[in-house]
């Protein structure tokens, strides 16, 4: 080995043990937080603030252990979590912020070596950085089987590497009373085992406390997504994909979680007041299907800006669960996981895919196909042929949310250039 290489092998060590260090150091986090909110002032996008404050709170607790971590994924109601005093960590969220900060690549290369290179890259990216020690480690970990068929044998995976329990909320495939009754219990199951396992307590009234901030934060959301129909788009969809799909998945039944959709409720009707939208000049407004878009740096939402198309809705704030009631917690924790249109029979995303293209006037709609997603992959062209049998114009766009090295722009850029053109034809028959 040359001197060169060397010094290269020590600066990746170095980097990996600064990193170490930081992320475990919970008074890190507690310093950061202000300064990150000082520096921050400058935005005048009080939503985004909240998210990242919200995100230094939630990550010093858990590197700070006063209380248990459980780590779950997207699709289990967090509330629940929060509800009996435990603090919750998403390792998908954490995945996500690693590829924004373009810091994936080490998590998905090391995540190679332990997990077969078909699955998901954000879970080969948590692996990768579980194993290099730089996650806050789990007291436990609970997670649905809901919706990708990956999350089970990962998360298990992840109990045997870190020697903890991991319990499985398996929803059935119907939705129906009977199935909502069986989900009811498992949660029940789960919760009161999970307390005994850590030593906590699930208290009705706290429970009903949580449901309540929860309703109040889903009547919020309902607002938001109401606003969103405006013309011109007042809000990007490539932020509803990022911090507001986040804090949809992480924030339930918290003061935060309130507190940030009453103030994007609050900075959307403004713009929609003055006829603002995100845009210089909105020429057409798109649907983005599927949850998550690529993290990592790349031009695609510059290159639809510069276009004139507004991605007007993103699939994954799609609001499908019906309003909470603080007086039957566990019977509203149920309906929101059997109501979820992802989960099930196909014709439930198609009829949600129908209601948004409706609601919001969209003129195209863009499936984004994550490598490895097969959740989602499976039903694009299915939904493909009912959008273009509406009139639509749809374009499925393969590409990858956490490995930059799984994507190529070169495809990408013909394929986005070809569906502006197509969106342009038609616009000019419109007006001829």
């Amino acid at each position: 080995m040359d001197q060169d290489e060397g010094s290269g092998l020590l600066g990746e060590v170095e980097v990996k043990r600064a990193l170490r260090f930081f992320l475990r150091t919970p008074a890190l986090w507690r310093i950061g937080r202000p300064l990150l909110n000082l520096y921050l002032l400058k935005e005048r996008n009080r939503p985004f603030r909240l998210w990242v404050d919200f995100l230094c709170r939630v990550f010093e607790e858990a590197y700070r252990r006063d209380r248990p971590v459980i780590w779950t994924n997207a699709f289990f109601p967090v509330e629940a979590i929060y509800a009996v005093g435990a603090v919750p960590f998403l390792p998908e969220i954490f995945a996500a912020l690693v590829a924004y900060f373009d810091w994936s690549r080490g998590g998905i290369a090391k995540g190679n070596q332990w997990l077969s290179t078909d699955l998901c890259s954000f879970y080969r990216c948590v692996m990768g950085l579980a194993l290099e020690g730089l996650l806050p480690e789990p007291d436990l970990i609970i997670t649905s089987s809901h919706l990708c068929d990956g999350t089970n044998k990962f998360f298990a995976e992840l109990g045997r590497l870190y020697s903890v329990p991991h319990m499985l909320l398996d929803p059935p495939y119907s939705k129906d009373r009977r199935a909502k009754a069986y989900v009811e219990e498992q949660l029940r199951d789960i919760l009161t085992e999970a307390s005994r396992l850590l030593d906590l307590r699930v208290k009705d009234e706290t429970l009903r406390a949580t449901m309540a901030l929860y309703r109040r934060t889903w009547k919020a959301m309902m607002d938001v997504a109401e606003l969103r129909r405006a013309v011109p788009t007042p809000f990007p969809g490539s932020e509803g994909l990022s911090y507001v799909a986040g804090m949809s998945f992480y924030s339930m039944g918290t003061e935060e979680g309130l507190d940030f959709f009453t103030s994007l409720r609050r900075y959307i009707a403004r713009k929609v007041a003055r006829h603002q939208g995100y845009l210089p000049r909105e020429r057409h407004r798109v649907l983005w299907l599927h949850h998550i878009r690529p993290y990592y740096p790349n031009p695609i939402f510059d290159f639809l800006d510069r276009k004139g198309i507004a991605v007007t809705y993103e699939e994954a704030n799609y609001p499908w669960w019906p309003e909470p009631d603080p007086d039957d917690p566990w019977g509203s924790l149920a309906e929101k996981v059997i109501s979820n249109p992802w989960a099930g029979p196909v014709e439930g995303r198609i009829q949600a895919v129908k209601e948004m293209v409706r609601a919001y006037k969209v003129h195209g709609v863009i499936h984004f196909s994550q490598w490895g997603c097969r959740q989602s992959t499976a039903a694009a062209a299915l939904l493909g042929e009912v959008v273009k049998g509406m009139g639509i114009p749809y374009l499925i766009l393969p590409g990858d949310g956490a490995d930059p090295d799984n994507y190529s722009w070169g495809q990408t850029i013909t394929r986005l250039q070809a569906f502006s053109e197509v969106l342009d034809q038609r616009w000019r028959c419109t007006q001829g």
